[in-house]
């Protein structure tokens, strides 16, 4: 869990990245870093340092255990907050699939046929016609 919370913050760019560090730099207080269980010495090392390499500095974090957080771990200070848990993985994870669901639901694109244009055929001289019989009730000339 921490390893993935550490090359997220390595990984972070833009604006994102920006205001997060803004955040640390004015912060009155140290940032918190919350996770479900009591990080062993090791893993808190490891976070202060991607801190420290990310954000070019000493930043100043305090740890606190936070057993709502469920598998997670999260980063906060100045109204700014970054976090991976598992339940925010699933939910990602389950919004791609139903999103790529949606995609495959999609009726395809079906080009119709082009109306060929109608040429009227061409009327070819006719032989001359036989005169008409006459029918039933037809008067004879």
């Amino acid at each position: 869990m921490s390893e993935v919370f550490t090359q997220r913050l390595r990984s972070m760019q833009g604006t994102a990245k920006e205001g997060l560090g803004e955040a640390l730099k004015t912060a009155s207080e140290p940032a918190a870093v919350r996770s479900a269980f009591d990080l062993p010495e090791a893993q808190r090392a490891a976070i202060q340092n991607s801190l420290n390499e990310t954000f070019s500095g000493d930043v100043h974090i305090r740890f606190e255990t936070a057993p709502d957080l469920v598998s997670g771990i999260e980063l906060t200070t100045n109204g700014q907050k970054i976090a991976w848990s598992i339940a925010d993985y699933l939910a990602a994870l389950e919004t791609s699939v139903g999103e790529l669901l949606k995609e495959n639901d999609k009726p395809e694109a079906k080009a119709e046929p082009k109306a060929e244009p109608k040429i009227a055929p061409k009327t070819a001289a006719k032989a001359p016609s036989k005169p008409e019989e006459p029918t039933a009730g037809s008067a004879h000339r």
